[in-house]
């Protein structure tokens, strides 16, 4: 378990894009006095979230491969996967490639085709190093089996110069159950390495810490539905169990939250500040914890849409009529 002070430094972020024409015709000028007032409620509300942060109990954030908890002024780190994740995963990608480069086409291009020879002797090499790798017998047929018929349907399209969508439909759904067999592997490694890495810390925290213990899961917004680090929070930690994930629901009192698009530790650190603190600031201000968790426009949102569009907002999981 790496260990290192809390105040580490992260990966530099990339400079942002340069505001476009039309852009700084909208916002305010720097110097423009109500600019610099917003900027003093921008520096007071980032002061006050790192002073929570600070107060805060243990908490977690899952960045990727890594698990990283922050405890007592101190920051340690832990694997959440282990490399047999991503041979697993690697390995799965390779018949969907193929499906996506040649779905919806007959004759090949030369682009095409050139792709799938680059493909063929990344295959080939892959299938070379595969025994190397201490996977267990079954699994490394299953490896055997997807990289064989993937090579094999390479060879075929380039030798006809062409695939139908027969074949290539026929192709892929007989690899479906390796594929899924190939996934469910994945997530018990993740799962199996993320429990050990969290048992071990949690046998270091007082029991008060414990139950204080929180977490935050970087996600992209496509992978976030049924997220397995937000499945595995969820039950060790106490919260709800959703499964799948569908209709997430954010509230303050829960101790796991999903981070879209945020692969960096302080912004992921940052949002369970943010969800404290806005939960607080909307019980003190409104009388209603949850009304800082959507944006504060929305609810005149509803209302001007409902008018203009003469229209009412669906239930999820109904459509429109």
């Amino acid at each position: 378990m790496a260990e290192c002070p809390v105040g580490a430094p992260s990966s530099p972020s990339p400079p942002p894009e340069p505001p476009s024409d039309v852009a700084r015709t909208v916002a305010l000028e720097p110097a423009d006095p109500i600019s610099v007032l917003n900027q003093a409620f921008r520096d007071a509300y980032a002061a006050r979230r790192e002073a929570v942060l600070s107060r805060m109990g243990p908490v977690i954030a899952q960045i990727d491969d890594v698990l990283i908890l922050r405890m007592r002024g101190q920051r340690f780190e832990a694997p959440a996967r282990t490399r047999r994740y991503h041979e697993y995963k690697s390995i799965t990608h390779v018949p969907l490639a193929l499906h996506i480069l040649l779905a919806s086409k007959d004759a090949l291009d030369e682009e095409t085709r050139t792709r799938l020879t680059t493909l063929r002797g990344l295959i080939t090499a892959s299938r070379g190093s595969l025994e190397g790798r201490g996977l267990p017998a079954e699994a490394l047929a299953r490896q055997h089996r997807l990289l064989d018929a993937s090579l094999a349907l390479v060879d075929g399209v380039l030798a006809a110069d062409r695939v139908t969508q027969a074949e290539l439909s026929a192709f892929i759904h007989a690899r479906v159950p390796d594929l899924l067999k190939n996934a469910e592997d994945a997530a018990r490694d993740q799962i199996d390495t993320m429990h050990a890495s969290v048992e071990a810390w949690k046998r270091q925290m007082t029991a008060d810490e414990r139950g204080q213990l929180r977490a935050v899961v970087a996600a992209s917004h496509m992978s976030r539905p049924g997220n397995v680090a937000a499945q595995y929070f969820s039950i060790t930690l106490g919260d709800t169990w959703e499964g799948r994930f569908h209709e997430e629901d954010q509230q303050p009192g829960k101790r796991v939250l999903s981070s879209e698009a945020t692969f960096d530790e302080p912004s992921a650190f940052a949002l369970l500040a943010t969800h404290v603190l806005d939960a607080n600031t909307s019980r003190g201000i409104f009388g209603e914890e949850t009304r800082m968790a959507r944006d504060l426009l929305a609810d005149a949102a509803e209302r001007i849409l409902a008018g203009m569009f003469q229209t009412s907002p669906q239930p999820p999981g109904t459509s429109a009529p």
